[in-house]
């Protein structure tokens, strides 16, 4: 499924090489940053170097300078913000919601602060396009006025008296839940499937132990 990662306004380039390397360990590749703080983000040694062999997610990576530009393509967006607005999208657990957005049982999206008409006919929000999640820049997180602009508030469940979490380590939270409401990937085991011995190899067997 098309999946693509957003970052606004990214000031340290570290931190996109962390989200670069947080992508590809869960199978993902599409990277867009809008207005980052350093136009040549993607080529900075820090970036290259907290990438940690990611590099062709950061050499497929688009900047662009507005958010019109990084949504062309995706028909459900998803916020990623620690603080519950008043008004705008509602706010889930990025578990409970891939579960509903995977399975179709997604209510039409009520804006808490806008008026029950002014919604009732919207369509319910579908992937079929494809999904974006958004991320703000590190110091200040997403605006309001980009968190309106989506079909969810994703807010991962933290300690509630210290929630604050790296964009890198956020990136990847919302990967991991993202891949596992997918299907996941199979865990590698570092030990081979057993076989069973046949009956010269069990006889060399005993031959060796009375010897």
């Amino acid at each position: 499924m098309k999946t693509r990662f957003i970052l606004i306004n990214t000031s340290h380039a570290g931190n996109v090489g962390a989200c670069a390397r947080a992508m590809k360990t869960m199978g993902f590749d599409e990277l867009v940053l809008v207005a980052p703080r350093w136009p040549n983000v993607l080529r900075r040694e820090e970036t290259i170097q907290r990438a940690s062999g990611a590099l062709d997610v950061l050499k497929n990576a688009r900047i662009v300078e507005t958010l019109d530009e990084a949504l062309d393509g995706v028909s459900h967006l998803c916020a990623t913000a620690m603080t519950p607005r008043d008004f705008g999208p509602p706010t889930r657990a990025p578990r409970a919601h891939f579960d509903l957005l995977l399975k179709k049982e997604l209510p039409p999206p009520v804006f808490k602060g806008l008026e029950a008409e002014n919604t009732k006919n919207t369509p319910i929000p579908t992937v079929e396009a494809g999904i974006g999640f958004l991320f703000g820049c590190e110091r200040f997180g997403m605006s309001n006025e980009d968190v309106y602009r989506c079909h969810v508030a994703l807010q991962i469940p933290t300690d509630p008296n210290f929630g604050s979490l790296n964009l890198g380590a956020a990136i990847q939270v919302i990967a991991y839940e993202w891949r596992q409401a997918l299907g996941g990937f199979a865990v590698h085991s570092a030990m081979l499937a057993p076989t069973l011995a046949d009956a010269a190899q069990v006889a060399g067997m005993l031959a060796h132990w009375q010897a």
